[in-house]
């Protein structure tokens, strides 16, 4: 036992005495550096690709120094991908530092609205991030680099822009961009198993989508989104004009006019007035709350719906003198009919 003890005990030294000579033989950098610059972590990069980044970019002295610095804190898993405001001249431990911490990340971050048209959602993008619009447009018109779901092959981008918050690195391109708005649409689509359940309501996920894009243009409140999904069904059933103006004023928005200067008698597709089904394409990118109204809509007779109050809320029917009153009430108070 003693024996063993006194080899443990040179084992132990050994390693100490190696590892205070090996850091002492390391070029490093002391204190925490002069001006700043920026570096840049890849998703699965490891610590020893950290380092060759930092001394790239003039950060650390050597690898070494930055990868000791990382190996005794016990915390190079700790290190995410992104772009981060680092020292110059630093020493390796003080540049493990600012690659940890959270406030030296530079992301833009970007709050897409629900209801938000593509058009609409990639000029935000462009006057956040400073991308071009016209990479960002070019970029959601490559449909098949989107990513989406199988079975979906649509011919515009319009309804895949999940809208949602989020961090955007600035060295990410267009196409990154848009990949992460319609990778955050796939994660959605799976969770609520729209495909799915879009089959059970007998339609397939496109047209799911496409009702999920109107409901989320006309309803304000949760509890009407499910009501304006059976409406739209119900009229689609009877062979009924849909009859929603949000349609009418997305293909008039397409042609570059001014939405507000619909007349209701364009010879389009989008005029759901006269002409009946589905519009060709979503008319706007809806959020979780319209895609599950889509696909789980609420059970009713009605036919028709207009607002009801100033606050939003809709009243819903089957009756079309009802109908006719509510509407001339809804105009006369001027609640937006």
């Amino acid at each position: 036992m003693a024996i063993a003890l006194i080899l443990a005990l040179i084992v132990v030294s050994y390693k100490i005495v190696t590892s205070v000579a090996h850091r002492f033989d390391t070029p490093d950098y002391s204190g925490s550096g002069q001006g700043f610059t920026r570096v840049k972590v890849s998703p699965g990069d490891g610590a020893s690709d950290v380092a060759a980044a930092m001394v790239k970019a003039g950060v650390v002295k050597s690898s070494r120094a930055f990868i000791n610095a990382a190996q005794d804190s016990g915390r190079a898993g700790d290190i995410q991908a992104g772009v981060y405001r680092v020292p110059l001249r630093a020493s390796g431990d003080a540049a493990l530092a600012a690659i940890l911490d959270p406030a030296n990340r530079l992301v833009s971050q970007v709050t897409i609205p629900e209801g938000y048209t593509e058009q609409q959602a990639l000029a935000l993008l462009a006057g956040k991030t400073g991308l071009p619009v016209a990479d960002l447009r070019a970029a959601a018109a490559k449909i098949s680099n989107l990513g989406l779901p199988e079975g979906l092959s649509p011919k515009t981008a319009e309804g895949f822009l999940f809208p949602s918050t989020y961090e955007i690195d600035p060295d990410q391109s267009a196409n990154e961009v848009v990949q992460q708005l319609t990778g955050q649409f796939g994660a959605e689509y799976r969770k609520l198993g729209f495909a799915a359940a879009a089959k059970a309501e007998r339609l397939t996920p496109y047209q799911a989508l496409i009702i999920a894009s109107l409901v989320e243009s006309e309803a304000k409140f949760a509890q009407d989104r499910p009501k304006v999904a059976r409406v739209i069904l119900n009229r689609l059933a009877k062979g009924t004009p849909i009859g929603i103006d949000a349609a009418n004023r997305y293909g008039v928005a397409l042609t570059g006019k001014d939405p507000d200067t619909v007349t209701y008698t364009e010879d389009s597709p989008y005029n759901v007035r006269t002409h009946t089904g589905l519009p060709p394409t979503p008319v706007s990118n809806p959020g979780e709350a319209s895609l599950r109204a889509a696909v789980q809509p609420a059970a009713g007779d009605w036919l028709y719906y207009v607002v009801s109050d100033s606050a939003g809320h809709h009243i819903f029917t089957a009756d079309e003198d009802v109908w006719s009153a509510a509407v001339a009430k809804c105009k006369a108070n001027g609640w937006g009919c």
